[in-house]
């Protein structure tokens, strides 16, 4: 999918995660198991466990009983030739005729359990991830749930399965299937990851050399491809609280609406859910399909390059909805495949963002080169689009309706122009004004300020200059940085003129910067316009 999600960080946090586990995964070993094992009971004992230990517990055992010839692997399962004339006449036919062997037939004879070597489910991806989580809510200590959970692996192939139709020395093939389960604190499933491998082959003697090396090395191997899906989806299985827009400077809180285009196409459908901490904790939840959506325009939101696009599609009718959605609080996008167009995307198609007061929004459900992706963009005044930063959305939440963590907006910076001279101070510190000089030499140090203001979430600029044709170096580098990035950092332009009273100076006076933060510091957050 394509909406953006604070690719560096996560990068960043995996690197982090799996340098550690590849040295666990390495150093564990696999004593035969063949009961649910918690592993958490087999790691090593401390006096001060780690508080995560009491809200996720991580276990291990069989997976759920299927109809089958023979019960989940929870040990090595070795099937050879001789197991292969339990089949029936006509499978054997099958198996040792010039005939493409019944290969799903052998997969699933009982064979000989070997209990010394457990499957990778059972007890080194647990301990794989125990040192994950553990590392993860040190990471984000913010994540840790209040309500219990359960991180569950199945263990359900584990088989070394003879191949071709030879009796004389044949290769076997290692076959690995488990899954990884996240259950809520009711049993009920929030969340489930699939583990299959089975490409490795080898004689059996290659696999039993050395006290089953080879078979050692590939758990390892398996253990760590499985865990690093994990790693992918752990900070949607627990998610930090979300960071919100502070609506305190709104009267009585309440922000302005945003507002969002859903584009709708036959046999797709994209679902909305606001006010939304997660899937099951939210306040409307919207459908919208092809047969469903309005007409362009229902609300005003302007058109962008994507509506121009779709509105000269050959063969297609343009459908879509425009809908208001509460300022300053979470959404949640998925996009699918309805049941009945026989199609399917590999993965979700789901993000959460914090819809901002008087955005506008598009959503866009893609599929092209045989990919699928979720297009979520801001839509500014002029049209133009960026993409919109999302994060995964929640498996399970704790239902407390809300974002739990907010980030302040910050006291404004302001920047007064006077000629040949810009004075830069920031209101919520007490730090010394700084000044650069206004021309093209100094243009590298305003860069520098305008990145750090946009790095402190909520950050606004008061700018004042001396008449609204006034123009140096500095003034113009500024507009064009704000023009580029208007949502970055909100800003209000003044003159010097409104800035002193007109009973205490005269006309045409400068404006120091004192006046000038006291005037900045009177005027309603709600004034700063993201042009």
């Amino acid at each position: 999918m394509a909406q953006r999600r604070f690719p560096t960080r996560t990068s960043l946090l995996t690197a982090a995660l799996l340098a550690p586990l590849a040295a666990t995964s390495a150093a564990q070993s696999a004593p035969p198991h063949t009961t649910p094992v918690a592993a958490t009971a087999t790691a090593t004992t401390t006096d001060h466990p780690a508080p995560w230990t009491d809200r996720v517990q991580i276990q291990s055992g069989p997976a759920g009983a299927l109809k089958r010839m023979h019960a989940p692997d929870v040990a090595l399962r070795i099937v050879t030739p001789d197991d292969s004339e339990a089949l029936t006449p006509k499978g054997l036919a099958l198996l040792f005729s010039g005939n493409e062997p019944d290969y799903f037939q052998r997969n699933n004879l009982p064979g000989s359990i070997i209990e010394g070597q457990a499957s990778p489910a059972i007890t080194l991806m647990p301990n794989v991830a125990k040192a994950l989580v553990s590392g993860y809510f040190r990471y984000a200590p913010d994540a840790l749930p209040a309500q219990t959970s359960t991180l569950r692996f199945s263990a359900d192939t584990w088989a070394l399965v003879h191949q071709g139709n030879t009796r004389k020395d044949p290769l076997y093939r290692l076959n690995h299937s488990s899954t990884i389960q996240q259950r809520r604190a009711d049993g009920s499933l929030a969340e489930i990851i699939s583990c299959n491998d089975s490409d490795d082959r080898a004689t059996l003697g290659a696999w039993q050399a050395d006290d089953y090396a080879r078979l050692k090395s590939a758990a390892q191997k398996i253990t760590m491809k499985c865990i690093e899906k994990l790693v992918k989806r752990i900070p949607a299985m627990y998610p930090r609280p979300l960071a919100a827009e502070d609506v305190s400077a709104y009267a009585d809180g309440a922000a302005p609406p945003a507002r969002v285009r859903v584009y709708a196409a036959l046999g797709r459908t994209t679902t909305l859910y606001t006010d939304a901490a997660c899937r099951e904790d939210y306040r409307d939840r919207i459908d919208v399909k092809y047969n469903n959506a309005g007409d362009k325009g229902v609300l005003g939101i302007p058109v962008t390059e994507t509506l121009r696009s779709k509105e000269k599609e050959r063969f297609s009718t343009l459908s879509y909805q425009e809908y208001e959605v509460p300022g300053g609080k979470p959404l949640i996008f998925e996009a699918r495949f309805d049941a009945s167009s026989r199609v399917y995307c590999d993965g979700k198609l789901s993000g959460q963002f914090v819809a901002r007061p008087g955005q506008d929004y598009e959503v866009e459900f893609e599929v092209a080169d045989k990919i699928c992706r979720l297009h979520i963009r801001q839509v500014h005044a002029d049209g133009s689009m960026t993409p919109q930063q999302t994060r995964p959305t929640p498996t399970i939440c704790e239902g407390t309706r809300a974002p739990v963590r907010i980030e302040p907006r910050q006291e404004m910076q302001v920047l007064l122009f006077t000629p040949g001279r810009l004075q830069i101070q920031d209101t919520t510190q007490n730090s010394a004004p700084q000044q650069l000089s206004d021309d093209a030499s100094a243009n590298a140090a305003l860069q520098q300020v305008l990145q750090q203001a946009s790095s402190a979430p909520g950050t606004r600029l008061c700018i004042v200059t001396p008449g609204s044709t006034y123009s140096s170096p500095l003034r113009d580098a500024l507009w064009n940085r704000l023009l580029e990035s208007p949502q970055a950092l909100p800003s209000l332009w003044l003159e010097a003129a409104a800035v002193t009273p007109s009973h205490s100076a005269a006309a045409g006076a400068q404006v120091d910067l004192a006046t000038a933060m006291t005037h900045c510091k009177a005027i309603p957050i709600k004034e700063f316009a993201a042009y």
